[in-house]
C-alpha cells in the first residue's frame, strides 16, 4: 500500500515538474517574443557586465545570432574607449542601484558609420535587493540627431553672418571672439565637458561680443584712453549682447553667460558685480579666455602686453579675479605649448 502511495506521490511531483517547466518554457518564449518585437535593442548583463540575453533587435544590429553574442562584453563589440565607459555606465549601476535614463551616446556601428543613441539601463535585484545584473535598453535616435544637426548648422551659419557684419565694423573684435572660442574649447575638453556643453560654450564665445555693433566705432577702436563715458558705453557691450540674444531660443545658458563674461569672484566685475558661485562656469571660462587672448595681442588702443605679463595676471588673481581650477589648466596648456599661444597653432585663427 505504501509502495503504491509512493509511487503515486511521485508520479504527481513529477507530473507538477513537467508542468511547471512547461509553463516557464512558455513565459521564456512569450518574454522573448516581446522583447524580439520591440523596435529598441534589449540587453541583460549579469554582474560581470557579461550579456546573458539579448533580443532580435539587438542581434540584427551586430549582424550575428544570439548565441554568438551571450556570454560576450562590449569590449568585444566596440571600440575600446567606447566600451570603457559603457562598463563604467554598468558599474556605476551595479554598485549604487540606481539607473540611469535616457543618456545620449554616439555609437560606432560594425560598418564603421557612427549612430546616436539614447540609452537607459536599470539593475536588476535577487530577493534580498541586492543588484545582480542590469538590463539595458538602447534607442536610435539618428534621424532625430541628424535633423538636430541639421538646425544647428542654420544657427551657426547664421552667426557666422553676424560675424561678417561684426567684422567689417570691427576685425579685432571679429578675430577676438574667434580665438576665444578656440581658447574656450580646449579648456572645456580639458575639464572633460560633454560634447553639447562644450558646443553651447563655444557659441558663447563666438557671440560674447555682438553687443559691440551698437557702439560708435571712434569709441572701439579710439587709440589711447578712454573718457569715462566713453569706458561706460563699452562696459554696456554685456548686457546689450544679453539683450540681443535672450528673446531668441538659444540654449538657456548661453546668454546669460555671455552677461556675466566680465564678472569677477571678488564682486568687482561689471555689469551686476557679481561674486563666487553667482557666475556661472561657463562665464568663469569666457572670462579668462577674454583677457588671455585680449592681453596677448595688439589693439588699436595699445600694443600688446605679451604672454609674461598675461600669465602674471591670471597668477596673481588666480582664486581671487579668476577661477583657480581653469587658471591651472590654461597655465599647463599653455607650458605644454612652450608658453607660446596654443590657439594661434591653427592657420584658421590667424
Amino acid at each position: 500500500m505504501k509502495s503504491k502511495d509512493s509511487s503515486a506521490k511521485r508520479k504527481r511531483k513529477h507530473r507538477s515538474i513537467k508542468e511547471l517547466n512547461t509553463t516557464l518554457s512558455l513565459e521564456r518564449q512569450l518574454l522573448q517574443n516581446l522583447l524580439d518585437n520591440i523596435p529598441d535593442a534589449i540587453y541583460f548583463k549579469d554582474d560581470k557586465n557579461r550579456i546573458i540575453r539579448v533580443n532580435r533587435f539587438y542581434a540584427e544590429g551586430f549582424k550575428l545570432p544570439p548565441e554568438d553574442i551571450i556570454g560576450k562584453t562590449d569590449f568585444d563589440f566596440f571600440p575600446k574607449d567606447q566600451a570603457q565607459k559603457m562598463f563604467e555606465d554598468d558599474l556605476y549601476v551595479l554598485k549604487t542601484g540606481k539607473p540611469i535614463i535616457g543618456k545620449i551616446e554616439r555609437t560606432l556601428l560594425p560598418n564603421g558609420t557612427y549612430n546616436c543613441v539614447t540609452t537607459t539601463k536599470i539593475p536588476i535585484k535577487n530577493k534580498k535587493g541586492k543588484s545582480i545584473g542590469t538590463l539595458g535598453v538602447t534607442r536610435d535616435i539618428t534621424a532625430y540627431d541628424n535633423s538636430e544637426r541639421t538646425n544647428l548648422d542654420m544657427i551657426i551659419n547664421s552667426l557666422k553672418v553676424l560675424d561678417k557684419i561684426l567684422e567689417t565694423k570691427d576685425p579685432y573684435t571679429f578675430g577676438h571672439t574667434r580665438r576665444v572660442s578656440m581658447i574656450a574649447e580646449r579648456i572645456a575638453k580639458e575639464l572633460k565637458w560633454d560634447e553639447n556643453r562644450v558646443l553651447e560654450l563655444k557659441m558663447s564665445a563666438e557671440l560674447h561680443d555682438i553687443g559691440k555693433i551698437l557702439i560708435p566705432l571712434e569709441i572701439l577702436n579710439k587709440p589711447g584712453k578712454l573718457s569715462d563715458l566713453e569706458y561706460k558705453m563699452v562696459q554696456e557691450h554685456a548686457k546689450q549682447s544679453y539683450d540681443m540674444l535672450k528673446p531668441y531660443s538659444f540654449p538657456s545658458q548661453l546668454p546669460e553667460a555671455i552677461y556675466q563674461h566680465h564678472e569677477r569672484l571678488d564682486g568687482n566685475g561689471y555689469p551686476r558685480g557679481l561674486m563666487g558661485d553667482k557666475i556661472l562656469p561657463e562665464a568663469k571660462i569666457l572670462a579668462i579666455c577674454d583677457v588671455l587672448e585680449s592681453m596677448i595681442s595688439h589693439r588699436p588702443y595699445r600694443q600688446a602686453l605679451g604672454m609674461d605679463v598675461t600669465l602674471k595676471e591670471l597668477k596673481e588673481n588666480s582664486g581671487n579675479k579668476y577661477d583657480r581650477e581653469i587658471v591651472d589648466v590654461v597655465l599647463r596648456i599653455i607650458n605644454e605649448n612652450n608658453n607660446k599661444p596654443f590657439w594661434l597653432n591653427s592657420d584658421s585663427s590667424q
